[in-house]
């Protein structure tokens, strides 16, 4: 997490944030109980995707015919 002195514009967020990388509530946390202006995810060294189980659906079972 890299300190921004400018506050992101609406539009740049997305480019700048990584909110799905698991440490990004405790980043966001972290940089508003410093008070900055905002921050950039980008080339940050702690990024670590969140991973999403997609449930998937069972076949049927020719067993029970």
């Amino acid at each position: 997490m890299k300190k921004l002195e400018e506050t992101l514009d609406i539009r740049e967020i997305s480019l700048h944030r990584r909110d799905d990388c698991k440490n990004y509530d405790r980043c966001l946390n972290e940089a508003s109980a410093k008070r900055w202006r905002s921050f950039s995810c980008l080339d940050c060294e702690r990024f670590e995707r969140e991973v999403q189980l997609v449930p998937r659906l069972r076949r049927a079972s020719t067993l029970a015919w």
